[in-house]
């Protein structure tokens, strides 16, 4: 193909391929660097561990914490990266047991963004996860590792102290539809403790911290 009919892509195709890549452990050396220094792999690099190559077909990848009024989107994107979970449909010892028996539900929680806590989108993502697993009778495997629920997400004013986010009871539902197996390494508190222990099969490492907030923190946090 001459220069002259060489394909050119669009200044948005640039702009979103620019915008992927920065969720990438690539994108984000600090953070990365920082996990490594604790003896820690990142959550990519567990998820690929987990994964046949490149069978991910990753959801709300663009995802940023609603954090708009304190942070520009600039910081946001290389931040919080996905909103903190990443979520989508992957296929498991391919080779071993076949196409249809490999596909499962990946569900992988970032420590590296706002120590793993539970925010607005993240929430989104994750019940989306749960629908999607219980509407194609897919497993799920769940890495839990987090603080909790993120008291930081300002942009959204009514809260209604968590009592409108379904992810809790979905999970503890799907259970009756398909296998659930959570994993744990690091640090693990409140919310993602509790979706840990509703898990059907559970493994943690002897790293693990593992345990549920009391009222005071509730109450301090402003999430309850």
């Amino acid at each position: 193909m001459s220069d002259d009919n060489k394909v050119v892509p669009r200044p948005e195709l640039k702009a979103l391929q620019a915008r992927l890549a920065a969720t990438l452990d690539e994108g984000r050396t600090k953070a990365v660097s920082s996990r490594h220094s604790r003896g820690s792999k990142t959550a990519r690099e567990n998820l690929a561990a987990l994964i046949d190559a490149d069978s991910l077909v990753e959801w709300g990848q663009l995802a940023v914490a609603a954090q708009r009024t304190r942070k520009t989107i600039e910081e946001l994107v290389v931040e919080t990266a996905a909103d903190g979970i990443i979520t989508g449909f992957a296929s498991i010892n391919r080779d071993l047991v076949g196409s249809e028996a490999s596909r499962a539900v990946v569900i992988i929680n970032d420590y590296t963004v706002l120590a793993g806590t539970q925010g607005y989108f993240h929430h989104h993502k994750l019940d989306r996860a749960i629908a999607k697993a219980r509407e194609c009778r897919l497993p799920v495997v769940m890495y839990t590792e987090g603080g909790g629920g993120r008291p930081g997400d300002e942009d959204v004013k009514t809260q209604i102290a968590g009592l409108n986010i379904a992810s809790f009871r979905d999970w503890a539902g799907l259970g009756q539809w398909v296998p659930r197996i959570t994993v744990n390494h690091g640090y693990c508190f409140a919310g993602n403790a509790a979706l840990f222990g509703a898990g059907d099969i559970r493994i943690a490492t002897r790293a693990s911290w593992i345990g549920m907030a009391g009222p005071a923190m509730i109450e301090g946090g402003g999430i309850g």
